[in-house]
C-alpha cells in the first residue's frame, strides 16, 4: 500500500530534517568548536564548552539515526520520534533566542538558526497531524 502523495511529501521532509539532523550532530561530535565560533562566542569559551556541544552533537545524531530508522521501518515508532525531534528543537530555539537577547551570542546567526529550527518544527509537526 502506498502512500498519498502528500503523505509521501511530508515523510520526505522529515526523512530530509533527521538527515540534517545527523549530518549536524556528527560535526558537532567531531568538530566542536564549529557551532560556538559561528555564534560569535569567544575562543576561550569555545574552547571550554566542547565537551557540552559534544554531548549536544551527540542527541542530535542520535535523534536523526532514530527518526530515519523509523520512518523507513515503524511509522508506529516514527511519531515518537519525530516528537523527540520537535521537542528538541523547539526548546534549542528558544534557549537561542533567550541567548541571543541577552547578547551572549550574535544575534543574526542565532536569528538564523531560530528560522531554521522553527521550519524543522513545522516539518515534523505535519508529520505528526497526519
Amino acid at each position: 500500500m502506498s502512500l498519498p502523495a502528500s503523505r509521501t511529501a511530508l515523510r520526505r521532509n522529515s526523512t530530509s530534517v533527521a538527515v540534517a539532523r545527523i549530518g549536524s550532530g556528527v560535526t558537532m561530535l567531531v568538530r566542536p568548536r564549529t557551532l560556538p565560533t559561528l555564534l560569535g562566542m569567544d575562543s576561550a569559551s569555545t574552547a571550554r564548552i566542547g565537551w557540552a556541544v559534544q554531548m549536544l552533537g551527540a542527541r542530535d545524531l542520535a535523534l536523526g539515526l532514530g527518526t530515519v530508522h523509523a520512518l523507513r521501518y515503524d511509522a508506529r515508532a516514527s511519531r515518537t520520534w519525530l516528537a523527540a525531534g520537535l521537542l528538541c528543537d523547539t526548546i534549542d530555539a528558544l534557549v537561542l533566542a533567550a541567548a541571543a537577547g541577552r547578547g551572549r551570542v550574535s544575534r543574526p546567526v542565532a536569528a538564523a538558526v531560530v528560522v531554521l529550527a522553527a521550519a524543522a518544527v513545522a516539518v515534523q509537526a505535519g508529520d505528526l497531524r497526519r
